[in-house]
């Protein structure tokens, strides 16, 4: 690589990063929340709350990070605080999303098979005790057995959003389970799980995509929540980039020959 194409690769590098003071401090909850069937399930709300303001703290901690990396003594204990913490917030981000996408699937497929009335029969029947979440999926599975609508909004939300959940999947992959995120019963060992770096442009944890000897791609935390935060701007893929995408992060394992 010249030194010219290392400079816009840096360049680029810098200008896909915002200043935290441009991010909104309830954009990324915003954004949840607009996603069909999000908003009328409190405790997905509540997550989502939750995971903003997390998001909101290491914003600044990763700015204070990137300000002070190179310093001829750079805030250690803040880069160790960093890397804890980053990879409980991606944990979270990753079982918020998969709770609704799990919940969106169902009432498709119970839509589809004209199965929601006896799903809702049955999570509404006596127990002898109230029990508030059978409750309000029930009522969530009517609300969309009246409204044909939402359950389109499902599919299309579902599809806009594959892409980076299929990302922030294969790194949560990596970190909670040491194993590359692919299709099949063999899962092959994740190289260096959890070793990840400051970005030196937002100070945000960096974390490798890769499988076997390639690497794929580099991910910061930064990028997984500003993927979130622009889901209401998210285009529906076409089904030809769903499948180069697929296919971009499941290569094929390559065995090395011996030395």
């Amino acid at each position: 690589m010249t030194d010219a194409q290392d400079f816009e690769d840096e360049s680029d590098d810098q200008a896909r990063y915002r200043a935290v003071g441009e991010i909104g401090t309830n954009d990324l909850y915003d954004a949840l929340m607009g996603l069909a069937g999000f908003a009328e399930n409190p405790y997905l709300a509540m997550q989502a709350s939750q995971l903003c303001l997390v998001d909101n703290s290491l914003n600044l901690l990763e700015g204070e990070v990137m300000r002070h990396q190179f310093d001829d003594e750079p805030p250690r204990g803040k880069i160790a605080l960093l890397g804890a913490l980053s990879p409980m917030w991606i944990y979270a981000a990753y079982e918020l999303q998969r709770t609704w996408r799990q919940r969106c699937e169902e009432v498709i497929k119970l839509a589809e098979n004209s199965g929601i009335d006896l799903k809702a029969a049955h999570l509404e029947r006596d127990l002898g005790y109230r029990h508030y979440d059978r409750e309000l999926r029930a009522r969530q599975l009517r609300d969309a057995q009246e409204r044909p609508e939402l359950v389109e909004q499902m599919r299309l939300d579902l599809r806009r959003t594959e892409i980076g959940f299929t990302t922030l999947e294969f790194i949560r992959v990596a970190l909670a389970k040491h194993e590359v995120s692919k299709k099949g019963s063999k899962k092959p060992i994740a190289f260096a799980p959890g070793l990840a770096r400051p970005n030196r442009w937002c100070g945000s944890m960096e974390y490798e995509l890769s499988n076997g000897g390639a690497i794929i791609s580099y991910v910061t935390r930064r990028d997984i929540a500003e993927t979130i935060r622009f889901i209401p701007e998210a285009e529906n893929p076409s089904d030809e980039d769903l499948a180069g995408f697929c296919a971009y992060m499941n290569p094929p394992d390559v065995e090395w020959p011996a030395g």
